[in-house]
């Protein structure tokens, strides 16, 4: 597994001031992007082959799973960098505090904050870009 890498970030909510983070992302090697890819395959069509079984459902279950299953497998494989942690402190509440990472590096990440339930958009750099 590739070393970690810290990056600064700023974590912003609707009304209110800005603040800093810092963002923990894991580069993935072009081996280890293969394995997720055809483990997101392999669940899914799984899940198909399973549902082979269901009557009824079949005739919609198999087709979406097996389709959902390349669609998530060219998705896994394009990323490039997995995002495992945020801290910083919440805008809102101003608590210090690790951050659980939702979203892709491909779409602007966002986190939830336990303390005030808000939703804070994670930015990185001083143009305000996605991460």
């Amino acid at each position: 597994m590739s070393r970690p890498v810290e990056v600064p970030a700023t974590l912003t909510v609707f009304g209110a001031a800005p603040t800093r983070a810092t963002l923990t992302l894991v580069p993935l090697s072009p081996g280890r992007r293969l394995a997720r890819a055809l483990g997101g395959l392999a669940a899914c069509w799984g899940a198909a082959a399973v549902a082979v079984f269901i009557p009824v459902a079949h005739f919609l279950l198999v087709p979406a799973l097996t389709i959902a299953g390349l669609v998530w497998a060219v998705l896994r494989y394009r990323e490039r960098q997995r995002l495992v942690r945020v801290h910083g402190v919440c805008p809102r509440c101003g608590r210090a505090q690790d951050f659980i990472p939702g979203g892709t590096m491909a779409q602007q990440p966002a986190v939830d904050c336990p303390g005030c339930f808000n939703r804070l958009l994670v930015t990185t750099g001083d143009t305000g870009s996605v991460a």
